[in-house]
């Protein structure tokens, strides 16, 4: 699974944003069992541990804000089911963008979450999972008319 996160200026974790997303998680999704920080000293991603998933029985969201509004919410079920969606420059997609399962590797398409705050984006993504999880077709990943 490649990661093009690293190869670009992304800028600096936004700890506001990620203790957003945290709240929002908590309060919107009942199967959002555990919620941490990779480090309480020095906060860089924020995991979202779900009691369900899509192709096993749980499943995983890492997810990065900064303080330029560039987000990745990648998700993960271990080595073999992953996807991404992102918000950060690129040159070959649009700045918002969707790496799909089963690798998320580095190629990408144009992502259909359009919005940018913070609440949205995370509603976004958990209902498309949800969606995803609900019906078992990976369609839903990426709606026409995302919720």
């Amino acid at each position: 699974m490649g990661d093009d996160w690293e190869r670009v200026e992304t800028g600096s974790p936004d700890l506001q944003r990620l203790q957003t997303a945290r709240t929002i998680a908590r309060e919107y999704e009942p199967l959002v069992t555990e919620v941490t920080f990779d480090s309480s000293l020095d906060p860089q991603t924020l995991h979202l541990f779900l009691d369900a998933g899509i192709r096993a029985d749980a499943g995983r969201f890492d997810v990065t804000w900064t303080e330029n509004g560039y987000y990745r919410y990648h998700y993960t079920e271990g080595e073999e089911f992953n996807y991404r969606y992102d918000r950060h420059p690129r040159t070959d997609v649009p700045e918002k963008h969707f790496h799909e399962p089963p690798t998320a590797d580095h190629d990408a398409v144009p992502s259909c979450i359009e919005i940018e705050v913070v609440p949205l984006v995370t509603l976004a993504v958990l209902q498309l999972w949800r969606d995803t999880v609900e019906s078992g077709s990976l369609d839903h990943l990426q709606q026409l008319n995302p919720p």
